[in-house]
């Protein structure tokens, strides 16, 4: 499988593509920058070098880090994922963006801030698949951190975590697009299909959590019926 993927759910944005992905064969190309709060200036460009090395080989999936993070910069990547989809005739999935960071023989947390007050907490039990993504307090962060298994991981840095006083993890692990590719490879088949399955949207981490609209912000546009007219 050729299988490409889009990360910017974070300022430190990625785009991979693994060229017979999960054989000994593999290519790997990558190309990763500094977002902040402009991803779309430089995800557009860097997908187009990307796809240069493809040339006409067949693209076989379109994996997007759906978060948690930031709203916008995966909804840029969603929307850059679904007109690729539409020109190599590619299905495109959506992964959570943590689950690079799981090992499947160890339990795994993860924790970011979420700002107002809230930190968003997720915990993965050995399995390579996520529990429930929630918002904590901060008092609600602490208890929890108090009964923590030997790996608590956070994609915030060292020192804004001293600020808040948190102490004992690991900082600055931040999602690449090459790690969400690693990720999905060692998903078990029938989760990869069920993922497969979903219509990719971000992650969303406060209520309401999904909102349904007639049609997704990323969504190519249809032109309207004569009835519509």
């Amino acid at each position: 499988m050729n299988i490409l993927a889009i990360e910017t759910s974070t300022p430190h944005a990625s785009v991979c593509l693994i060229q017979q992905a999960a054989t000994p064969a593999a290519t790997c190309r990558s190309h990763a920058w500094e977002a902040e709060r402009n991803h779309d200036a430089h995800l557009f460009p860097a997908l187009a070098q990307t796809l240069e090395q493809l040339g006409d080989s067949p693209l076989d999936l379109i994996l997007v880090g759906a978060g948690p993070g930031s709203y916008g910069g995966v909804r840029v990547a969603l929307a850059a994922a679904d007109g690729i989809a539409l020109v190599r005739q590619a299905p495109v999935a959506a992964l959570c963006s943590w689950s690079c960071f799981a090992k499947p023989e160890e339990e795994t947390w993860i924790v970011s801030d979420a700002k107002r007050g809230g930190w968003t907490f997720a915990r993965y039990a050995g399995n390579g698949c996520p529990g429930d993504i929630s918002v904590l307090t901060m008092d609600e962060l602490l208890i929890r951190l108090g009964q923590r298994p030997a790996r608590v991981l956070s994609t915030e840095t060292a020192e804004h975590l001293s600020t808040k006083h948190l102490s004992g993890i690991e900082a600055n692990c931040i999602p690449t697009a090459e790690q969400l590719i690693r990720a999905w490879i060692a998903l078990p088949p029938a989760e990869q299909n069920k993922l497969a399955a979903c219509p990719p949207a971000p992650i969303y981490v406060r209520p309401p959590h999904i909102t349904e609209a007639k049609r997704k912000p990323w969504e190519s546009r249809k032109p309207p019926s004569p009835a519509e007219k």
